[in-house]
């Protein structure tokens, strides 16, 4: 597998969105405790616990439109690319992740991107709930 796609329509504008997958609470909400800081150059870390730290890179920011950061585990042991692109749909924005990179594993590791897959989809599911949750009707919003 070359990359991963998931595409995921969240109930909220680009600019409630981009808080979701930039601020270290919000971020440990639907992904892993991090110390992420949105800063290009800027390495954090995550804790996962089924792969252990999680090394990263931010390398690119467009606010409210586009995150990119590298992305190293134990299991990947190479650098892979995660970027995450905002596009605004009416009132909701559609979020589009892309974990590229995978070529560089050897050919007898290509499996272990499917591993990847099926985390990502999970982590969308609960990116949404929470995002839904924060904007629900009666709630202080962000």
């Amino acid at each position: 597998m070359k990359l991963i796609k998931k595409e995921i329509v969240l109930a909220a504008p680009p600019a409630r969105v981009w808080q979701h997958i930039t601020d270290p609470k919000k971020i440990a909400g639907w992904l892993m405790p991090n110390n992420f800081e949105a800063e290009v150059g800027r390495e954090f870390s995550m804790t996962c616990n089924e792969q252990g730290p999680i090394t990263c890179v931010v390398k690119e920011i467009i606010p409210k439109q586009r995150l990119v950061y590298s992305f190293k585990s134990a299991v990947t042991r190479i650098e892979t690319l995660v970027t995450l692109t905002l596009t605004k749909e009416g009132e909701n924005t559609r979020l589009t992740l892309i974990h590229s990179g995978w070529y560089r594993l050897p050919p007898d590791q290509q499996n272990v991107s499917g591993q990847f897959e099926d985390g990502w989809g999970g982590f969308l599911r609960a990116l949404a709930q929470q995002v839904a949750s924060s904007t629900a009707p009666g709630r202080v919003s962000d």
